[in-house]
């Protein structure tokens, strides 16, 4: 099947969490002739149209990640949106693009602008620190400090009615001799005395249980996959209508 006009997408295509949401009647008309206008312009109108159907979107994910309650804030300071422009692809189309979601660091001097995200430490705080945000969204296997987990193939067994690989998991030293699960060979930076939670819970020794998937992300996009369809569907009526304003303007400005 060929890819819709225009799609709302969760995820990367063909990723773990991917979900499409392929738009493509009755926007089909309204693409076709806002695609036969100069590219400035068509890009120009789509992309105020793609910024408003992102709005819900972002709140959404703002409610999501406020329910899952603070630590440091970085999720919930993290949602940003990116926009990209496109008519370098085979078909020479302007194609314009919204991403909605957590940012990840960027750069050294957003790092050392920074402020601690608590009174002692050294764990920043920033609209660009959502290290963990797939952590959050699908969880975690239990680990063991020190180990790492090996697969080893056990035979082929027929299960369902199809045969199968059975492997089997073991732990393996992973010459991490200090035990610590963490970044750093030991507490260092993240002393911490009183709190009794964060960040002590981020450095472990011993066997270290999973954490749960929330799938903050995927709840925000089907409550507000609905709202943004609407919106864009409107949106881009009202685009191709003042694409073709300012495009007949133009000609009108050029002379006969």
């Amino acid at each position: 099947m060929a890819d819709p006009f225009i799609s709302i997408r969760l995820g990367k295509r063909r990723t773990k969490g991917s979900i499409d949401l392929g738009i493509v009647e009755p926007l089909k008309d309204v693409v076709a002739k806002l695609q036969e206008l100069p590219k400035d312009i068509s890009i120009k109108y789509q992309m105020k149209a793609l910024r408003k159907a992102a709005k819900p979107g972002m709140a959404a994910l703002r409610a999501n990640y406020s329910q899952l309650g603070q630590v440091t804030g970085n999720l919930l300071a993290s949602v940003s949106k990116a926009e990209r422009k496109y008519t370098n692809n085979k078909q020479g189309l302007p194609v314009s693009v919204v991403v909605v979601g957590p940012r990840r660091p960027t750069n050294s001097k957003s790092q050392k602008s920074a402020t601690p995200a608590f009174g002692g430490g050294t764990v920043l705080k920033g609209p660009n620190r959502a290290y963990h945000s797939h952590l959050v969204e699908f969880g975690t296997k239990p680990r063991t400090p020190g180990f790492k987990t090996r697969s080893k193939r056990r035979g082929r067994v027929l299960l369902g009615g199809r045969i199968r690989t059975r492997r089997e998991n073991y732990l393996e030293a992973s010459g991490n001799k200090s035990g610590v699960l963490s970044s750093f060979s030991g507490r260092g930076p993240f002393k911490s005395k009183g709190r009794g939670t964060y960040p002590l819970d981020f450095i472990a020794t011993g066997r270290v249980s999973g954490t749960q998937a929330k799938h903050p992300l995927q709840r925000a996009f089907a409550s507000s996959r609905s709202q943004m369809q609407s919106i864009i569907d409107s949106e881009m009526r009202k685009a191709l209508t003042k694409a073709s304003a300012e495009y007949a303007k133009r000609l009108r400005d050029l002379g006969p």
